[in-house]
Parts: structure tokens; C-alpha cells; sequence
């Protein structure tokens, strides 16, 4: 695979390798003829057949649903909040799309180096195994799941395992904007569900809710004293800036520096 702006991506190298057919979507390209042939391939063969789409081929989509909030802080303001209050030992494993990319550019920002945390990039919903698996083999290490409202809904069951092996050290914070913010801003149920009260019936010891930076600090300090498993619920507005980058270091690059980090 190639890579493209810190990340690995699809392409045709790894549908060659797998001998999937496939063809490529662009602005010059046919649309129609191009979805006739995947649809005449898939029905005589039985077999799938890949779109690769170039970035920029589909306008951008306005949504119908863009509900506004008021909360005082964005995900970005909000994981900068997270990530200042911790110790030096914590892990942080953090969900895939915006939240991992404001991870690495507030280390970035603060020349903190990224062998701390683990960035699931392209795994959406399973940040908090991820991290539940880190907290039982490392239980002197205090485990910091930064997890997103669609992704925690998406693998809701998680949370049962999380309170049926009951890592003390593990601390899940769920990132609510009540959006899959990273894929277009669609909303999701995460306003109307109470992830609280999953939590504690799936076994947390402890649920918190927090809205504000200081709500977050005290929250957070809170967290750190406390036995886990332990749940935090930010409710943040959805959106990020434009300018946002990407991860200079390549996924490989980020698990081995991280590994080597959790040897110590």
C-alpha cells in the first residue's frame, strides 16, 4: 500500500493482492458504465467488485439534519482539556478520524512525542477493546480511552466486557456531539441515549458527566483517583477546523513506538 498524508490507504496494490477486481471512480471517468460492469461482474460471478473513488469526484453533500448545540466546547478544546490533566504514565488509545488527528497535533503542538498513545486508524468502534486489552495486561498503567459517540454506539456491547473484567485502571471517556463528525456530520442517537447509565448497569464503578473545562479538569482528577472501570461523558459541539493535518507518522511507525512505550 501507499501512503498519503501519514496515513495508509486503499489502493489498488492491496485489491490486486487480494484478487478483488475493481475499478477506478473519477470525474472523467463514466459513472454509468463503470457501476454497469461491477453490477454485471457481482452477478455472474457472485464474487464482490470494488469502486475505488478519487477524492474531490462527488460534490459535497449538504445535510438535511444539522441540528446546532450550544455546549461550550468543541472535541479539539475539549481532548486538549483531557490530555493536559494527565501524568506522565498514562496510555491513551484514542477512536479513529478527527479525535486521533487532534491527538497527535496537540502532542505535536506541545513536542510531547506520540509513544503514549495508540491511534485506531480505521478500526471505527474499536478503540475501547483496544484499550481494555492494553489495561488488563498493563494494570500499573492508567488506560485513557478517548472514544466518540458513534463509535461507542457501534460496538455497544464493548461496554458489557469492559464491566465484566473490571480493569481498575481502565478510564472510558466518551466524546458525545451526537455526530459522525469525522465521515460528514450525520447525526447519530448519542443525545438521546444516556451512556451513564449503560455504563454503570454494565458495571462501571463510577459514571461522571462534564460539559465545561473546568467541569472536565475536576472530572478528570476524579477519574485519576479512582478505581475503574470508570466513565466520563463530555457533551461537545460537532465540527473541526479546516486547517486540521494529519498524522506524520505512519500507523506501523505509531505501534511500534507505542509498544515499545508499554515495555517500560
Amino acid at each position: 500500500m501507499t501512503r498519503s498524508e501519514g496515513y495508509y490507504l486503499i489502493n489498488p496494490l492491496l485489491l490486486d493482492a487480494l484478487e478483488i477486481p475493481y475499478s477506478i471512480l473519477s470525474q472523467e471517468s463514466n459513472p454509468e458504465e463503470i457501476i454497469n460492469k461491477a453490477v454485471a461482474h457481482i452477478k455472474e460471478k457472485n464474487e464482490p467488485y470494488a469502486l475505488l473513488i478519487r477524492k474531490d469526484t462527488f460534490d459535497k453533500y449538504k445535510l438535511i439534519n444539522n441540528a446546532k448545540t450550544s455546549y461550550e466546547l468543541s472535541r479539539e478544546e475539549a481532548i486538549k482539556t483531557i490530555l493536559n490533566e494527565l501524568n506522565e504514565r498514562d496510555i491513551v488509545v484514542s477512536t479513529t478520524g478527527m479525535a486521533s488527528r487532534e491527538v497527535f497535533e496537540h502532542r505535536e503542538e506541545k513536542k510531547q512525542g506520540h509513544n503514549k498513545d495508540f491511534l485506531t486508524v480505521g478500526s471505527m468502534g474499536h478503540s475501547s477493546s483496544i484499550a481494555l486489552g492494553i489495561a488488563l495486561s498493563k494494570p500499573d498503567r492508567q488506560i485513557y480511552c478517548l472514544d466518540g459517540d458513534g463509535a461507542a454506539l457501534m460496538h455497544l456491547g464493548s461496554m458489557a466486557i469492559i464491566g465484566q473484567k473490571a480493569p481498575k485502571n481502565f478510564k472510558h471517556i466518551i466524546l458525545n456531539n451526537g455526530a459522525h463528525d469525522s465521515v460528514g456530520g450525520q447525526p447519530t442517537a448519542g443525545f438521546d441515549i444516556d451512556f451513564p447509565s449503560i455504563a454503570k448497569a454494565c458495571g462501571y464503578t463510577s459514571v461522571l458527566n462534564a460539559e465545561t473545562t473546568n467541569e472536565i479538569r475536576e472530572k478528570i482528577k476524579l477519574l485519576i483517583r479512582n478505581e475503574g472501570p470508570s466513565l466520563l461523558e463530555i457533551k461537545i459541539n460537532k465540527g473541526h477546523r479546516e486547517n486540521l493535518g494529519r498524522p506524520t507518522k505512519t500507523p506501523l511507525e505509531n505501534k511500534k513506538e507505542f509498544m515499545d512505550n508499554l515495555k517500560k
